[in-house]
């Protein structure tokens, strides 16, 4: 299984935050955000990081990816893409069209199972991945942040809504996390062509979230991967929170043992 992380965004609300590390470098416990996503998903053979231009030439990012993950490959884009999906499809040089992929974004995490996961995958039924969560209040405060999916009893993916809910109770829906595996870097490179062909864009940009539709319309089968928890760092806000989190967790430990 291949591994590309898209991440040649600015980051701009670490910047207006006042953060001068890019956001992939921001430490989280001490350790590089990117290198925490890396270590925390299923084992891979192939890593292919995309960056922007910016972050090499200010902060030297490539150097810093190359020391820390030795045999990754590096693409650095042109400039800002025009989404997600477009940055996805620059590391088509570095993949092997038949073998599988798995995407994810540069600031998040998760708590799941990994034998479940490779059990799906090794499942010949199934084309495509979407990892997903639920039960979540933050997300029906801003649905529009978000992307959606409708599924059945079985986790079927019917219909994937990008940046708008796909129900009156977005709270019990799946949400996109930002996780997707491919059958083979074919199948999802296809799908991104057809993407940018058909001009299927989603606030301007082209989201990796509608692939899943372009598969389900050509008879694809595509399904939820539910993981138990979420942990984000998308933006200042989470990484303060998270650490927030973690000091508590820290001081509770300290006081185990305690009598009362």
């Amino acid at each position: 299984m291949q591994l590309v992380i898209p991440m040649a965004g600015l980051g701009q609300r670490f910047q207006d935050a006042g953060y001068t590390t890019p956001k992939p470098l921001i430490p989280i416990d001490g350790v590089p955000m990117i290198l925490r996503v890396i270590r925390e998903l299923p084992v891979v053979n192939r890593v292919v990081l995309v960056v922007h231009p910016q972050h090499v030439a200010q902060n030297q990012i490539d150097t810093l990816l190359r020391a820390q993950i030795p045999h990754a490959e590096i693409v650095v884009a042109p400039g800002l893409t025009q989404g997600q999906a477009c940055s996805v499809a620059l590391a088509e040089p570095f993949l092997k069209r038949d073998e599988s992929v798995l995407v994810s974004a540069c600031d998040n995490s998760h708590l799941y199972d990994e034998s479940r996961f490779t059990a799906m995958t090794t499942d010949a039924i199934w084309d495509a991945l979407i990892w997903t969560y639920s039960g979540e209040p933050r997300v029906v405060i801003k649905p529009e942040w978000y992307g959606w999916v409708r599924a059945d009893e079985m986790g079927a993916v019917q219909e994937v809504s990008c940046k708008r809910a796909i129900s009156d109770r977005p709270i019990s829906d799946p949400v996109v996390s930002g996780t997707f595996w491919f059958r083979s870097a074919e199948l999802m490179l296809d799908g991104i062509e057809r993407l940018i062909a058909a001009d299927r864009r989603v606030n301007r940009e082209f989201y990796l979230d509608v692939v899943p539709n372009l598969l389900l319309e050509q008879g694809k089968r595509v399904a939820i991967f539910p993981v138990e928890k979420y942990i984000g760092w998308g933006t200042p806000d989470d990484v303060a929170d998270y650490e927030r989190w973690t000091r508590y967790w820290a001081w509770s430990q300290s006081k185990a043992g305690r009598h009362v």
